[in-house]
């Protein structure tokens, strides 16, 4: 199984510099800066990593549709193939944070996930393309440079729909939040149906598995570090939480309903305090060194080809020290 890195453009650029070279020091094969609006723009870290790196493969983790119009994607990810030497990998999958303050509406993400990727290859293989979608919508366009038309495409996904969607046209997928067996035979299971529909198998398909990973000296610790990034999707989603419908079943408070309705981005911290110890579990990786290199056996044993860990620090820690931790105290063991 291979191990990648995603991180938050949250860094300066000589902390994010400290952390490629960590990442590609420390074994791990990919690097993915999340396009997370609105911090430091991806791109540009992306290009620091490319500059960085001499094997990391790169790409943001991940960038949508809808803010980010596909032919501007397909420019930007030929450009960033083109300084690495071909070590870009394009992440993609339907955004959601960020979009209120922009009046963006995240409309039917299966289709725009499907509609973008055929606008994207279209033009990485030096095409002019016009495109009438029902969501996306480009008209006689090509791009001005050579691209290497066999860029990757990785969708990102948790709803039914669009995991089925990139296993239908993607050449990875990856899954989050899932982490732990349940969440992902599920995923595992749409992304068949959805290859089957193209008439291929998960043999042709990446399967990734992105799980936020927080190393404490107690479980109770690292759990509370973590849940604000399980309240995210949560926020992200709201109201329509079928991901969670494949995990033994946990009620949610009401509490923290009545918070997911009010869709103030800047409510998720105290919507995380609400978030049950026991929906942890299966949305995070979180405990002693111990506890996460079984949680992590447990990942690897449905079949994942890769797991992308995103670092969150416990309090007195950083995302680098877990990250660094992770490659050398839990990979070894595994």
């Amino acid at each position: 199984m291979k191990l990648g890195l995603l991180t938050l453009p949250n860094l300066p650029s000589a902390q994010l510099v400290e952390t490629v070279h960590m990442a590609e020091a420390e074994g791990y094969v990919h690097f993915w800066l999340a396009d997370e609006k609105f911090f430091r723009d991806p791109w540009v870290g992306l290009t620091v990593a490319a500059l960085e790196s001499r094997t990391l493969l790169l790409g943001p983790g991940v960038t949508e549709p809808y803010a980010r119009h596909p032919a501007l994607l397909a420019m930007a990810i030929a450009s960033l193939d083109e300084l690495s030497g071909g070590r870009a990998v394009l992440g993609l999958g339907a955004g959601g944070t960020g979009f209120p303050p922009m009046g963006i509406d995240r409309r039917r993400p299966a289709i725009a996930i499907r509609e973008a990727v055929k606008v994207i290859r279209g033009l990485l293989a030096g095409e002019t393309v016009s495109y009438d979608g029902d969501v996306i919508c480009f008209r006689n366009g090509k791009l001005n440079f050579p691209a290497r038309a066999d860029v990757p495409i990785v969708v990102a996904a948790r709803g039914a729909r669009v995991l089925q969607a990139a296993g239908e046209v993607a050449d990875g997928v990856m899954i989050a939040p899932y982490a732990s067996a349940p969440g992902l035979h599920h995923a595992l299971g749409c992304i068949d149906q959805g290859a089957a529909r193209a008439g291929r198998s998960r043999a042709n398909v990446q399967t990734i598995a992105r799980v936020d990973v927080c190393i404490a000296a107690d479980r109770a610790t690292a759990r509370a570090a973590v849940k604000k990034m399980v309240a995210l999707p949560l926020w992200v989603s709201y109201p329509n939480l079928g991901y969670l419908d494949p995990l033994p079943d946990v009620p949610l408070p009401t509490a923290l309903l009545e918070i997911l309705a009010r869709r103030d981005y800047n409510l998720i911290p105290q919507a995380a305090e609400l978030v049950p110890d026991e929906l942890v579990e299966h949305l995070a990786v979180a405990g002693t060194v111990s506890n996460v290199t079984a949680q992590v056996r447990a990942i690897r044993d449905t079949g994942v080809d890769q797991l992308t860990v995103h670092p969150v620090a416990p309090p007195g820690s950083s995302a680098l020290d877990v990250a660094r931790q992770f490659a050398r105290e839990v990979v070894p063991n595994l």
